[in-house]
C-alpha cells in the first residue's frame, strides 16, 4: 500500500532522536529501511529546514515516501521521532507543489496534531542533542495553506479569487524569495515566475506566454467575469520582470489592473505601469532572513557604522558589469571609517543592524530588495536609483523615513551629507524606520487586526482606485418597454 498522506494512513507519528542518544524518540538506531547514517545525515538539517529548495525538499520527500510505502511510520518516529520531524518540516514544500495542498495540509496537521505533542515534553533534551528545530517559521503556514483566515482589516471590499489550479499550485514554495459576480475586484492568481524557477528557468518567453495567451483564450470558461466589465477589475500580479514573458498583455489584458513589485520594467519601461490603475507593492523577504535581520536591529546610540552596502557589484557579477551605480560605491566608499561595502558577507544581518545607513542602489533593474532589508534591520535606507516607485507612496511620509539621492551623484557629498546628520535627526528617522517596518512584513499573519501590513496597504490602494475605474454597460442591453 502507497501512503502519501498522514491522514489516509491511520497510523500515529512518535518522536525524533539524536544518534546515539537514549532519551525518548532519539535512539536513532536506524531501520531496514532508513539506516543511522540517514539520522545522522537529517540531523545537519535541523537549523536549516526553513532554507531547503524544492529540489532538495524533494530529495527528503523520498525518505518520507519510503516510510510511509512500508507503512512503517510509527516504527521510525519510535526510533528517530526527532528526525522525522526534521524530514516532515523540510518534505513539506516538495509535498505541497508536487501532490497537492490537500496532501500538505494533512502532513501539516498530522505533524501539529499529532507529532508535536508527543515531542514537546522531550523539548529539553532534543535540545542538549541538537535536535530541537526552531520551528517559528512555521507560524505562516496556517495561512499559506488556507487553515486560518485573515480579517481583511474589516475592509468593504469584495474580492473575487478566481480558482485555477494548474496555475497556483506550491504556494509553500513560492512564498519563499518575491502572486462573485458582485465583486469589486476579480484576483486572477498565478505563480507566473516561481513557476518558471522551479522548471530550472526552462521555460522561455513563449511558453509561459503561451500559458497566459490560453488562459485569455478561454475567459468565458475559467474568468466567467470577465466580461461584466472588460476586464478592468480583474488584477494581475507581476513580479520579478514577469511582464516580459508576457509581452501580449498590450492585445490581452490592457485594460486590467496590475499589482507590481517594479514599475519601470527593463525592455518594457514606463508603458507597462499606469499609475491610474496600476500601484506596487514592497518585495517580499523569506521569514527566517527578516527574523535574523530584526535580530540584530541595535539602538540608534549603539550603531558604530555609518553605512554599509553589501551585494553583487561589477567586480562579482557579469550581470552587474555595466552597473555604474554599484560600482561607485565600492570605488568611492571602500576603505573610509565607519563605512562597510563589498561583496557578500557571512555577517551581513549585523552590520546592517550597526549601520546608521543602508545604500539601496539599483539592480538589474530601477528595484532592489535591498530596500525593504533595510527596514527589518531598522536602518534607514538611502535609494540610489531614481526610477525605483515605492510601494504605498500615497499614503506613507516616505520623506521622513528614508533619504533619496541622485545615483549619478555616489560620491564624497553624499558621505559628507550622512556623516552630518544630527545625531537627534538620526534617532528620529531611526524611530520611523521601525514605526513603518510593519508595512513592508509580509509576514504579519498572525495579528490580522494590527493596522500596518503590506495586506493593508494593498486594500487601501484598491479601495483608493476603485471610484476611479471604468465602468461599462455590458456587451448588451435591451429595453422592455412595448410601444
Amino acid at each position: 500500500m502507497v501512503c502519501p498522506y498522514f491522514a489516509m494512513c491511520g497510523l500515529v507519528l512518535a518522536g525524533s532522536a539524536q544518534p546515539l542518544s537514549r532519551a525518548p524518540f532519539m535512539e536513532c538506531k536506524g531501520t531496514e529501511v532508513i539506516k543511522r547514517s540517514t539520522w545522522e545525515n537529517v540531523h545537519i538539517l535541523v537549523d536549516k529546514w526553513p532554507d531547503i529548495d524544492l529540489p532538495h525538499s524533494r530529495v527528503i520527500r523520498k525518505v518520507l515516501w519510503a516510510i510511509t510505502h512500508n507503512q512503517m511510520l510509527e516504527q521510525h518516529a519510535e526510533d528517530c521521532g526527532f528526525a522525522l520531524l526534521v524530514i516532515l518540516l523540510v518534505a513539506l514544500r516538495a509535498i505541497d507543489y508536487d501532490d497537492g495542498a490537500e496532501g500538505a495540509r494533512s502532513a501539516y496537521l498530522y505533524l501539529t496534531q499529532s507529532l508535536l505533542p508527543k515531542l514537546e515534553p522531550h523539548f529539553e533534551a532534543a535540545a542538549l542533542d541538537g535536535w530541537k528545530p526552531d520551528l517559528t517559521d512555521l507560524r505562516i503556514y496556517p495561512f499559506l495553506m488556507g487553515l486560518r483566515q485573515h480579517d481583511c482589516h474589516g475592509t468593504m471590499l469584495k474580492i473575487y479569487v478566481y480558482k485555477l489550479p494548474e496555475l497556483t499550485r506550491g504556494v509553500l514554495h513560492c512564498h519563499h524569495g518575491q502572486w462573485g459576480i458582485e465583486a469589486d475586484y476579480f484576483f486572477v492568481p498565478w505563480h507566473t515566475w516561481c513557476d518558471r524557477i522551479v522548471h530550472k528557468m526552462n521555460q522561455s518567453r513563449r511558453e509561459v506566454s503561451a500559458v497566459y495567451i490560453d488562459l485569455m483564450k478561454r475567459k468565458q470558461e475559467l474568468l466567467p467575469h470577465w466580461t461584466k466589465n472588460e476586464g478592468h477589475d480583474h488584477v494581475f500580479i507581476f513580479s520579478d520582470q514577469g511582464m516580459n514573458f508576457f509581452p501580449e498583455w498590450r492585445d490581452y489584458i490592457p485594460h486590467s489592473m496590475f499589482v507590481v513589485t517594479e514599475a519601470l520594467t527593463p525592455r518594457c519601461g514606463p508603458s507597462c505601469f499606469n499609475a491610474w490603475k496600476d500601484f506596487t507593492v514592497p518585495g517580499h523577504t523569506d521569514y527566517f532572513r527578516y527574523r535574523r535581520m530584526a535580530m540584530f536591529n541595535l539602538p540608534t546610540d549603539q550603531r558604530t557604522l555609518l553605512l554599509n552596502f553589501h551585494g553583487r557589484h561589477p567586480g562579482l557579477n557579469d550581470l552587474y558589469k555595466n552597473n555604474y551605480v554599484r560600482g561607485n560605491i565600492i570605488r568611492v566608499f571602500d576603505g573610509l571609517e565607519g563605512v562597510s561595502v563589498g561583496g557578500f558577507t557571512d555577517d551581513y544581518f549585523e552590520r546592517m543592524g550597526a549601520s546608521h545607513f543602508c545604500l539601496v542602489p539599483m539592480g538589474t533593474s530601477s528595484w532592489t530588495n535591498h530596500l525593504y532589508e533595510a527596514f527589518h534591520a531598522g536602518c534607514i535606507p538611502v535609494i540610489l536609483s531614481d526610477g525605483f516607485k515605492v510601494p504605498f507612496e500615497s499614503f506613507l511620509d516616505w520623506p521622513s523615513f528614508s533619504v533619496k539621492w541622485p545615483m549619478t551623484d555616489v560620491s564624497k557629498n553624499l558621505h559628507k551629507f550622512l556623516l552630518d546628520t544630527p545625531l537627534w535627526l538620526l534617532r528620529k528617522m531611526k524611530a520611523a524606520v521601525d514605526a513603518h517596518a510593519c508595512w513592508f512584513d509580509w509576514h504579519q499573519v498572525s495579528e490580522p487586526a494590527q493596522a500596518c501590513s503590506p495586506y493593508l496597504g494593498i486594500l487601501r490602494e484598491l479601495e483608493r482606485k476603485k471610484p476611479a475605474m471604468p465602468r461599462t454597460s455590458g456587451p448588451f442591453w435591451q429595453h422592455e418597454e412595448k410601444l
